[in-house]
């Protein structure tokens, strides 16, 4: 292993996974060598390429970076995110988790009035940049991984506010209900959801069957689940019974 890719894999290290764009900042090297640099890494083990980056070799069941999942089932997180909204009414307050199926749904909120929306997460900031009738709380933290505001300034705002419906979206889901990757982000929804009056899981089936090592909560405490197609899975498509709702 070469400098530079010691300062590559010290990065991964750090952080689980970073992109090639991130990389190229921090390791002043071209696109082409970095590539080389990851390819080589990779067939010694050190870690897995992703689409665009490379995530640390046994950190495979953390969130890839941001853009690849912005990227990932797009048509099947755009048809949720436009069913989603027939939850929501003028005059609302709106608790939004991070995540980029969230982000998604953030795009159509410019149609209702007098929003109240509060959320942690950069991604979806930006998603309702322009939407001049909402008034938009950002929940103070600490940045992790570059779009998460997180910590005990974020937990704390959170317990400031009661909000009439919460959407989130989730890394798996199963019989048992959902799943993540990330105990950090888990402790937030968690919250999010205890401060609301109605939760809606915005789930895509390439989460169904998967289970991660944080367990969320189950369906008793989820109004609605919106998937963008039934699911094969026979007990959980029984679990959610009625509160399944299938984007048309």
């Amino acid at each position: 292993m070469n400098d530079r890719q010691g300062k590559i894999y010290r990065i991964l290290s750090k952080q689980g996974n970073a992109s090639i764009e991130q990389l190229k900042r921090e390791v002043f090297a071209s696109e082409a060598t970095l590539r080389r640099d990851l390819t080589q890494m990779e067939q010694e083990g050190l870690l897995i390429r992703t689409w665009g980056g490379a995530v640390l070799a046994g950190k495979a069941d953390s969130d890839p970076p941001l853009f690849v999942r912005s990227n990932a089932n797009v048509r099947a997180k755009n048809s949720i995110a436009k069913a989603a909204v027939e939850f929501l009414d003028n005059n609302m307050t709106v608790f939004l988790a991070s995540g980029t199926t969230v982000a998604k749904f953030a795009k159509y909120l410019q149609k209702f009035e007098n929003l109240t929306v509060i959320t942690n997460g950069l991604d979806t900031v930006s998603a309702l940049n322009g939407h001049l009738s909402a008034k938009i709380i950002i929940l103070g933290g600490e940045l992790y991984e570059n779009y998460d505001l997180i910590g005990s300034l974020t937990d704390s705002t959170i317990e400031q506010f009661n909000a009439d419906i919460f959407f989130f979206s989730c890394s798996g889901i199963t019989e048992d209900g959902f799943t993540s990757k990330d105990m950090i982000r888990l402790n937030i929804i968690k919250k999010m959801n205890r401060n609301s009056t109605k939760t809606v899981l915005l789930a895509d089936t390439s989460k169904v069957g998967k289970k991660y090592t944080y367990k969320g909560f189950g369906f008793d405490e989820i109004d609605y689940v919106i998937m963008e197609a039934p699911p094969q899975n026979a007990e959980l498509k029984n679990a959610l019974g009625k509160k399944l709702i299938i984007a048309k």
